[in-house]
């Protein structure tokens, strides 16, 4: 079987303890040439939302045949699946927890499959570390041309995809949305998408706070005022120049905020 050539991985576990190492070394030890690249594993524990956004933002980036490795698995050890996604070149292994949510919102044709074909597993699985006995060693079988279709049956996943609040520029709609990821500057990333915009009859309720500025750059406005900006994944994101807007407006991920257009 032929050899693919990447592996990329993001969990919740952190750079502590030794969980990211004991999968890269289940990976090199049986495929020493293959590259891995880690998108994050800072995801704030079992928070799948953040997950789904990060491995969106960024799976678009990697070359075809990428394999991502996606482990943020509050119901590890129970009943709940783990499926492989195939599309577009690239293949998803993840728990069926909606973290591919937002990828199966983008990606079209997708076959996906149940992965229960335990000869692809290591031999001795812990209830508590499946990315260490499931996850790693079928993502390097994956690596070595494994079809998908041998992994198990083909499943409808629990959790189907979903899209971003898309913004239209029509007066007096309100839009309910959420925080789904804070990034290490303290900018705030929300799931309204929009293209055209009407950004001078924005205004974004956050908690308390009615946020009515806009601007095109992160240097844009002065003082410690928040405003909106457009990121680069073309989600509706809260910042502050040279600050911290999550912890001005004293935010947390999940939380409801509300978008009017007036």
């Amino acid at each position: 079987m032929r050899t693919q050539s990447l592996i990329s991985l993001l969990t919740d576990f952190g750079s502590m303890d030794g969980y990211v190492a004991s999968m890269k070394g289940v990976i090199i030890s049986r495929v020493p040439n293959c590259k891995i690249i880690d998108i994050s594993h800072a995801v704030e524990p079992q928070n799948i939302d953040q997950a789904a956004y990060l491995l969106w933002s960024s799976f678009r980036y990697f070359p075809k045949n990428t394999i991502f490795v996606c482990v943020v698995d509050p119901g590890v050890g129970t009943s709940r699946k783990i499926i492989c996604a195939e599309a577009d070149g690239y293949k998803f292994l993840a728990p069926d927890n909606g973290l591919l949510k937002f990828v199966f919102g983008t990606l079209k044709k997708m076959k996906i499959v149940s992965v229960q074909n335990r000869k692809y597993f290591l031999p001795k699985i812990s209830n508590t570390f499946n990315g260490r006995d499931i996850f790693a060693p079928v993502a390097v079988h994956l690596a070595k041309g494994l079809p998908i279709k041998n992994l198990g049956p083909t499943t409808t996943p629990l959790f189907h995809a979903e899209r971003f609040v898309e913004i239209l520029p029509i007066a007096h709609e309100q839009y309910e949305g959420k925080i789904i990821h804070i990034d290490r500057f303290g900018n705030i990333v929300t799931n309204y998408f929009f293209s055209n915009h009407p950004k001078d009859r924005m205004q974004l309720v956050v908690g308390r706070e009615t946020i009515n500025d806009f601007s095109d750059t992160y240097t844009g406005k002065t003082g410690r005022k928040p405003f909106m900006i457009r990121g680069s994944s073309e989600l509706l994101e809260v910042s502050v120049r040279n600050g911290n807007a999550s912890k001005l407006l004293n935010v947390k991920l999940n939380q409801k905020i509300r978008l009017r257009i007036e």
